[in-house]
Formats: C-alpha cells, structure tokens, sequence
C-alpha cells in the first residue's frame, strides 16, 4: 500500500514520491538524502510537514503521509534541539536573537519541545529572562521570544512541571517587565496570535533546519529588519507573553497567586491591557484576571475593585468588536461573565429570615405606606402569597434571597415606576390585581435560568451575552425590565389570580428572543425594544402556529380541508385564463416580432387565440375576434421551456416561455402533434397559466404562487374553524380525537312526549 506525493527542499528542489506503507521512515529519508545528494546520517534529518506543522514519525506517519502530501527534508528535531541548546548556552545576544525566533518557530511541533526540553533548553531560556534587563529593542525581543518558548514548550510538556521550575526571582522579573513602559505601550493592532492561544510572532529569516551554526552566522549579518516598524511589536509581544506566563503561574501553581502579589503585581497593572484596539493583548489580560478572580476568597470585593479600574466598560468595548474568529478571547469573556453573574450564588442560596436585621430592612424598604389607607397593612397590595408571613414567598432556593435583593435594587433606582406599579393595580378588583411580589420571584427564577448562574464553569455550556456587560449591575437591571415586561403581560392578557402560572409561562417566551435569539443582544436598550415587539398577542399567534403545526386533531382538520381549498385555487385560475392574456412568441423573423392573445371560453372545453390582435387599454379582445381554437381535449402536453436544457431549440430560450402540443382531431388523417408558443410578460402570469393549463388537464395547480394561496386559505379557514379557541379559558385543544361511544343496544327510540293527535284532514 502506497500514497503518492513529493519531497521537497528549501532551495526548490523537489521531487514526485510514493510512500510505501512498509518502507520505514529510516529509508525513506536515506532515499531521499541519496537522491539529493545532501551529506549526512539519516537520523539526522526528518520529514517535515508545513500545512500540518508537525514532523512525521513512525506514530503519526498513517496521518501525515496522505495522498498529495508535500514533505520536506528538515533536520530531525532532536538534532535542532541539540544546536538550540548550544546556541543558546554559549553564544553571543545577537546569536541567541536569531536562535529564538527558530526555538518559537519550532516549539509549536510536539516533537521538537519534547526534545528541547528533555535536552534542558527550559534551564537557559529561564536564565535569559532573569538576566537580560528591560531597556532596549534588542533585550525586549530576547525576552519576548523567550517568555514565548517558555509558554509553548510548557503547554506540551504539562502543568506539573510549572512547580519545579518556577521561582520568586523568575516571577519577580515577570512583574518587573509588566510595569515597565516598554510593555505597557499603546498597542496595536495586527499581532499574530493563533486560535491556540500561541503566537507566531515575526516571521523567522533563519532557519536551523537545514544549517550549521556558521551558516547562521553569516546569514545573520544579512539580516536586515526595520527598526522603527518593529519596536512597537516587540513590545506587544512582550506583554502579552508575559501575561500569558503569569496566567499559568497563577492558575498551576498552589502559591502561585501569592507569589505573584508578593512581587507587588496589582490589578490596575493588568487592566491597562484591555483594550479593545488588540485583542491579542486583551486576551491575555483577560485570563490572568479571570485566574486572580478564580483565587479571590472575597470575590465581591475583588468585583468592586475592576469596576473601579473600569473593567466592566473596557471589556464592554472589546466585546462589541469580537468576532467568532477571535475564539480565544470569546472563551475568556465567557469565563469573566461566569465569574461576574456568580456573585449572586450566595444570596440565591440563602432563605429570607425575617429575624435577620439586614433581611427585615429590606422587606421594610419595598412596602408603600399608600396601601395601608386601602388595606389593613401595607403589605396586602404587594402581591405576597401570605401578607402576614412574608418571608414565604422568598423560601425556596434558588432563587431565595436574590429577589429580596432585585426589589430592593428596583425600589431603590425606580421608585417612580414600583410606585405607579403597585399603585395602579388599586383600581382594579382583587382578583386581577397584578401580584408584585409572586411575580418577582418568578422572573428572578427565569432570569436565574437563562444566565446560567450557579452553573459550572464549562466553556461550551455558558453562552456567551454581550449584554452582561452593559452595566454594572445587568442582572437587577434586567429584573428591572422583567418586572415591568410581567405587569404589562397580565393586563394584556386579562389575568386572574388562578391564570399566574400561564402568565409566567408567556414571559418565559418572551424573554426567550433576549437569549436564545441569534443576533446577540449588546445593550439594555436592545434588551427593551426586543420586548416591544413581542407583545402577548405575538406570542398567542405563535402558539397557535404551533398548535396549528403539533397538534393531530389540527392536521387532521387540515386534510380534509385541503382538496377542497385546493379545488377553489383551481377555480381561480381558470377564472384567469377565462380573463385572457397577450404573450409574446417565437417569429421566423426576429426584426418583426408576433404577439399571440388567448383565452379559455366560458365552458372551459376551447382555447381561442389569434395572433397580432391589437388590445386597446384594459379591453380584451372578445371570443369572436379570435379566429382560431383549441380543443382542451387535443392538448397532449404542456412543455416548460426551462426545464428542456438540451433540447431546446433556436428562440425557445425564455425561463417564462411554454408551448402546447396538441392534436387537431378534426385537420388531416395523421393527427400529428404541433406546438403553439407562450412567452409570458412576467413571472406571475407564467405561474398563472401552466397552473391553469395543468388543471384543464385535471391536474392540481402547483406553481409557488399555488402554494402559497394555498397555504393562505388553510391557515384562515383553520383559525375561523376554531373561533380564537385560544381565549375560551380553561379549554385546550385535545391531542388525539375523542373515542367514539359504543353503538346501542337497539335502535327502538320511544317518545317521552305526549302530543296531542293532529286534526284529522278534511
């Protein structure tokens, strides 16, 4: 078994290859070293694959080695970490320079960082970043290509290796590099960061792949690189590497968080990093954050103190320029999101007591005074399920004392509108005053659900919401809007006490166009006008689609209404061909084009047409002012010119041209089939014909117009067969048709009524 492809080298040589299944990679390489005329021991050198980034071992060879491949002669991977290393080790800044840019280049192949690490090239690139000082172009890119090896050779090698080679002095420059001006430059946009969270950084212009180190260093000398251009990239390489380190130290390491406060590393020193001109460097600020908030033990206050530094704004603003590509950072906005919406875990989890100081101050902060001039207390117009025992209301968890807290916020920022709520509902009788309390319950709950609060943290399962982080407090403010969206629901229904349940369930639906739609909601605002166009008549029209759709009395009722639907839409249409229509047809000569009038007559057995009759305004040509006819019953086919792509003959290229092929039964013995030719002025009149031409060949209309009056008919006939059945309280529509009663005993019926006899007839 064989795949065929080709081997190529550097300088563009190359040639066309058949890998055999059962050759090893060994003699492949010594093949192709042979026939290149390339010196050297085969285990020196490896195939290397550029679409894929990886070498080809003898583990992944049935992977790589597919049908098309294009390999190349590389050094082997242990033989590039053996000269990384000793450049590393014993050469000169400019020398390690150059050799960075290829440990970056090759650290991305599993391979090639297994090796370096187990050949100790962790030890000198650790030794370059606790040495090399933060104050020039040349020492920030030493250090950026270094903090970027270190970040890729650890992501293969494994987290449990970040305790044994992490120390205070290392971190201490981490955070020396992170407070200095080169690193918390203006950054731009443009950074090379791929989905993987691994950055490519400049191009490399040296390669270990096929050199020794003189070759490196002559072709160093050649080296030309824009200074100016450069800088400003070098230091957002710089940061954002560094800020991905400090991520793992502090998310790996059980210490590593107090390690890194110890070096005085403080939140404002990562914040200036979220921005939303890179996203690369917002990225990795992101994470380190969201790793520091994942230690907090007070994460309230930890909260408090990003809103202060606005964080909560910053972040506002990246999100409006994501975009699904940035996969990465999408994945640490989701997390920050969990890490914001969780605060509320605690209050969710707690039961109001109203021998709670705190809790016993809230409740008193809702009531209104008003009430009690209309009511025995203050608290018998809030819409508690028990006035006198009002915690009950707040006892299930989640979402227990969490609502406390959403009314408290709303009395507190919306007096004006709690007041008009609770106030308005006086007017009305008891049973269809709007039940504040009960209700705020139940949207907190709604709103528990859709934001995921509580939940584990799995990046797949929390959906990410740009409006999360439209304010500060989005979730009391969305309870805001809820509440108010709750009130208007149930006086648009006319609910009752008993109808609370239904009414939930319709704010539930409506609610759902925030979160599950698929334009992503960003503001409040939007949050808003989505809810004005859902109102609970919008809601009652789709749930009576769905029946309409669900329901098997519905589609029962459904067929045995169609043939007959479908026999007013045939009607129709041979109303219009009784109507008449000019068409366009084909003409031997093209500078003088022919126009042909036809119409059906009233008993719909003949077509009569002529040709170049002239039409005056809206007035038709009469059946008499046709000359010629067409029996229906001659009609053998009804041919559509779009559908005959190979056959199609000269002028017969209209897609709203068709042509009748009849037999004239009464002209000549051979009854031979000729053509008559349509070209329609538009597409509704084409749509129009063949359907009515069809149905005098007893076939249904069909066309897309059809359909749709069609589909138009049933749906008005189903919603007057139903008499709004949506508004009968109390009366739902059954899923399966009722049983059919057993037959009688017998057929013998008696009359209980005793009519006098008729008069007799005279």
């Amino acid at each position: 078994m064989s795949v065929k492809g080709a081997i190529l080298l550097n300088d563009g040589r190359g040639d066309n290859w058949e890998f055999y299944s059962h050759v090893s990679l060994r003699d492949i390489v010594k093949e192709a070293l042979t026939k290149f005329s390339i010196s050297g021991s085969p285990e020196d050198w490896a195939l290397f694959i550029d679409k894929t980034k990886r070498f080809v071992t003898e583990q992944n060879r049935h992977e790589e080695l597919v049908s098309g491949v294009m390999a190349n002669i590389r050094r082997a991977p242990e033989k590039l970490a053996e000269d990384s290393v000793h450049v590393l080790s014993s050469k000169t800044d400019h020398e390690i320079l150059v050799e960075l840019e290829n440990v970056v280049k090759y650290a991305e192949e599993c391979t090639y960082a297994n090796q370096f690490y187990q050949k100790g090239g962790l030890d000198y690139l650790l030794d370059i970043i606790k040495r090399t000082p933060v104050y020039n172009q040349m020492n920030c890119s030493n250090l950026s290509y270094s903090l970027q090896a270190l970040y890729q050779v650890m992501d293969f090698i494994g987290s449990d290796v970040w305790e044994s080679i992490i120390d205070n002095n290392l971190i201490k420059k981490m955070v020396e590099i992170i407070r200095s001006p080169q690193a918390s430059g203006t950054p731009q946009l443009g950074s090379t960061t791929t989905a993987t969270g691994r950055t490519g950084g400049r191009t490399s212009t040296v390669s270990t792949l096929t050199r020794n180190s003189s070759i490196r260093d002559s072709e160093y000398n050649n080296r030309t690189l824009d200074k100016s251009a450069t800088a400003e990239d070098d230091s957002l390489s710089l940061a954002q590497h560094t800020l991905s380190v400090l991520d793992s130290i502090v998310r790996y390491l059980d210490n590593g968080y107090d390690a890194v406060t110890e070096m005085g590393l403080q939140p404002s020193d990562i914040t200036v990093f979220l921005s939303d001109t890179n996203l690369d460097c917002a990225q990795y600020a992101l994470a380190l954050i969201n790793a520091i908030f994942d230690k907090q033990d007070d994460k309230q206050s930890f909260y408090h103190m990003l809103v202060e530094l606005n964080v909560r704004v910053n972040l506002e603003r990246v999100v409006r320029v994501v975009t699904p590509i940035h996969m990465d950072i999408g994945g640490h906005i989701t997390e920050f999101q969990h890490h914001m919406l969780s605060l509320h875990v605690p209050a969710s989890e707690t039961p109001v007591d109203i021998n709670d100081d705190s809790h016993s101050a809230m409740l008193d902060n809702i009531r209104i005074e008003t009430l009690a001039d209309q009511f025995t207390t203050p608290w018998d117009g809030m819409g508690f399920t028990d006035p006198s025992n009002r915690q009950l209301d707040f006892q299930t968890t989640p979402p227990g004392l969490l609502v406390l807290h959403c009314i408290s916020y709303y009395v507190q920022k919306h007096k004006a509108k709690h007041r008009e709520i609770i106030l308005e509902q006086l007017r009305w009788e008891a049973d269809r005053r709007f039940p504040f309390v009960r209700a705020s319950v139940a949207v907190t709950e709604i709103l528990y659900q859709y934001l995921k609060i509580g939940k584990d943290y799995i990046g797949v399962e929390i959906e990410f919401l740009p409006v999360a982080f439209s304010h500060d407090n989005v979730l009391y403010e969305l309870f805001a809007i809820a509440a108010q969206l709750f009130n208007t629901t149930w006086h648009e229904m006319h609910a009752k006490t008993s109808d609370f349940k239904k009414v939930v369930d319709v704010v539930r639906e409506q609610l759902n166009y925030v979160f599950r739609s698929e334009k992503k909601i960003s503001t409040l605002e939007e949050v808003k006008n989505t809810l004005k166009g859902v109102p609970f008549s919008k809601i009652q029209e789709q749930r009576l689609k769905s029946l309409e759709k669900e329901s098997v009395p519905i589609l029962q009722l459904r067929e045995k209404l169609r043939p007959q639907l479908q026999g007013l839409v045939n009607k129709q249409r041979l109303t219009i061909l009784e109507a008449g229509e000019s068409f366009s047809t084909v003409s031997s000569n093209r500078r003088r084009p022919r126009t042909l009038f036809c119409r059906l007559s009233s008993n719909h057995k003949t077509l009569h047409y002529g040709y170049d009759i002239p039409v005056e305004g809206n007035t038709c040509p009469s059946i008499d002012e046709l000359p010629d006819k067409l029996n229906v019953a001659d009609i053998e086919d009804v041919i559509l010119w779009k559908d005959q792509k190979r056959q199609r003959e000269r002028g017969l290229d209209s897609p709203l041209g068709f042509s009748i092929e009849y037999s004239h039964s009464t002209t000549g013995p051979e009854n031979a089939t000729k053509p008559l030719y349509f070209i329609c002025q538009t597409n509704e009149v084409f749509q129009y014909w063949t359907d009515g031409l069809n149905v005098l060949q007893k076939k249904d209309a069909s066309n897309a117009i059809a359909k749709e009056h069609l589909s138009m008919l049933l749906e008005m006939e189903i919603k007057i067969r139903q008499l709004d059945i949506l508004d009968i309280e109390g009366l739902q529509m059954p899923e399966q048709a009722p049983p059919v009663p057993p037959m009688p005993d017998n057929f013998n019926f008696h009359n209980h009524y005793n009519f006098p006899p008729s008069p007799a007839v005279k």
